[in-house]
C-alpha cells in the first residue's frame, strides 16, 4: 500500500510540475513581451473586415511596429492614424514627399478595385510585421466579460494554491512503525499527506509556489487588461443623387453602430447641387429612435465647410461649428436648419456622434441630412447605436476575480489553522 500511495504521489507530482513549468514559462514570456511592445513600439491589432484579404483575411491578429514614415517601401501594409476618423491599414502603392520627415502615402487594399480616395500625410505609420488568420476571433472571444472573469478566477485560484497548506511545508514528521525495530534515520517511512523535503522535494515549498505565482500573475494581467486595436477597411462613401441634388455620405458604418462610451465618431454629408437656374439650398438635419429620447443619450454637434473636411479640419480654416455637443433629444422633435447656400456653392457638414462616458442608453438612432432646394430634396442617412455591453467592462471579471482571491485566502487561513497531520497508525 506504501509503494502504491509513494508511486501515485509521484506520478501526480510529476504532472504537477509539468503544468508548473509551462504556467511559468508562459508567464515569464508575457513578462518579458510587455516591457518589449513598450519599449519598441509593438501593438496588436485585429482586423474586422476584408478589404486586405486574401494576404490578410477578416478576423485575423497581426503584430504591427511603429515607425518613421521615411522608413516606409512601396508594398508594405502600414497602419495611418486619421483623427477623428478610424485608422486604416492598407498596403502602399505611391510614396511622395510631403515635406521634412512627412510622407504622403496612397493606400490600397489588396481586395479594393481602386486606391484610396486621397493620400495620407503622415509622420510615423505602424508597419504590419506579420499576422495569423482567425487568431483575431479568438482574442476576441476572450475580451468578452466571462471569459475574463474566468480568468481572474483562475489567477485567484493559483494565488490560493500558493498560500495552501502543504504537510511538507512544517519539515518532514516521521513515525516508526510499531513493528519494526529499525531506527528512524535508517529506514523511516515518510506520513501519508506529507511531502519529502529536502533537495529532491517536488517543489512543493513556498518559495517556489511563489515563483510561479510572480511568473504567472502578470501575464494573467496582461491578458485581462490589453486591448488590441481594431484595423478597419476604410470609411464608406455613398452618392445620393435627386434631380437637382448631389449628396455624398461619408463614414465608418462599424463605428458608427458600436459606438464606445466617450469615443466621438465623425460623418460628414457633402452638398452639391446642379440646377441651371439661381436659387438657394436648405440644408437640415433630423434624430429619431429610441437613442434620442434621454438627454443622457446620443450626443451630437455640428459643423460646416465649405470643402470635404480632412481629418476633422476645415482645410480653408473657415469651417463653422452650427450646433454645440448635447443631446439629440433637440433633433427629435423637429428638423434643425443647420446650413444653406447657392447653386453654384458646396456645403460639406460633419456630425460628430458620441456617448457620455457614464453612458447606459440602448437601442439606436437614425441622423438624417436633408437638403431642400429647387423644388427638390434629396436625404443621407446614417444609423448610429451603442456598443455591445460584453467585452468593454473591466469590473465584472476583476470583483470576480477579487472575490474568488478573498474566499481562497479565508480558506487558506481556515486550513491553517485547524489542520490535522494524518499519520499511518
Amino acid at each position: 500500500m506504501v509503494g502504491r500511495e509513494r508511486r501515485r504521489h509521484g506520478t501526480l507530482a510529476r504532472i504537477g510540475d509539468l503544468v508548473l513549468t509551462v504556467l511559468a514559462v508562459g508567464g515569464t514570456a508575457c513578462v518579458v513581451l510587455v516591457p518589449l511592445a513598450f519599449f519598441f513600439d509593438i501593438s496588436l491589432i485585429l482586423f474586422k473586415t476584408g478589404s486586405m484579404g486574401p494576404t490578410i483575411p477578416a478576423g485575423s491578429l497581426a503584430v504591427v511596429r511603429e515607425i518613421p514614415a521615411s522608413e516606409v517601401h512601396v508594398g508594405d501594409v502600414v497602419t495611418v492614424d486619421r483623427t477623428p476618423l478610424a485608422p486604416i491599414t492598407h498596403r502602399v502603392v505611391d510614396i511622395a514627399n510631403g515635406g521634412g520627415p512627412t510622407r504622403l502615402l496612397t493606400l490600397r487594399g489588396d481586395a479594393n478595385a481602386t486606391n484610396d480616395a486621397a493620400p495620407h500625410a503622415v509622420s510615423h505609420v505602424r508597419l504590419v510585421e506579420w499576422s495569423v488568420p482567425r487568431l483575431g476571433y479568438a482574442v476576441r472571444a476572450v475580451s468578452n466579460v466571462y471569459a475574463t472573469s474566468l480568468i481572474t478566477i483562475g489567477a485567484a485560484a493559483i494565488v490560493t494554491w500558493a498560500f495552501w497548506p502543504r504537510g511538507g511545508e512544517q519539515g518532514t514528521r516521521r513515525r516508526r512503525r510499531p513493528d519494526s525495530a529499525v531506527p528512524d534515520d535508517a529506514g523511516a517511512v515518510p506520513e501519508i499527506g506529507t511531502q519529502p523535503s529536502g533537495p529532491g522535494a517536488h517543489g512543493d515549498s513556498t518559495l517556489g509556489r511563489m515563483l510561479v505565482v510572480l511568473a504567472v500573475l502578470p501575464g494573467v494581467a496582461a491578458a485581462v487588461l490589453a486591448t488590441p486595436g481594431q484595423a478597419r477597411a476604410d470609411t464608406t462613401e455613398e452618392v445620393i443623387r435627386s434631380r437637382h441634388l448631389t449628396l455624398v455620405s461619408i463614414g465608418d458604418n462599424d463605428r458608427m453602430t458600436n459606438l464606445a462610451p466617450d469615443q466621438p465618431v465623425p460623418w460628414q454629408v457633402g452638398v452639391s447641387a446642379h440646377a441651371r437656374q439661381p436659387g438657394e439650398v436648405t440644408i437640415s438635419l433630423s434624430a429619431s429612435g429610441p437613442l434620442t429620447v434621454r438627454p443622457d443619450g446620443l450626443q451630437v454637434k455640428v459643423a460646416v465647410c465649405a470643402i470635404r473636411w480632412v481629418k476633422g479640419a476645415c482645410p480653408t480654416g473657415q469651417g463653422e461649428q452650427v450646433l454645440a455637443d448635447g443631446p439629440a433629444t433637440r433633433l427629435a422633435a423637429h428638423p434643425i436648419i443647420i446650413s444653406s447656400m447657392r447653386a453654384d456653392q458646396q456645403r460639406w457638414v460633419l456630425v460628430t456622434a458620441s456617448l457620455l462616458a457614464n453612458s447606459v442608453a440602448s437601442g439606436s438612432a437614425d441622423l438624417i441630412v436633408t437638403a431642400t432646394g429647387f423644388g427638390d430634396s434629396a436625404s443621407a442617412g446614417g444609423t448610429v447605436g451603442p456598443l455591445p455591453r460584453t467585452g468593454t467592462n473591466l469590473w465584472t471579471p476583476l470583483l470576480a476575480g477579487g472575490g474568488a482571491l478573498f474566499t481562497g485566502l479565508l480558506l487558506v487561513r481556515a486550513a491553517r489553522r485547524h489542520r490535522i497531520p494524518v499519520g499511518r497508525p
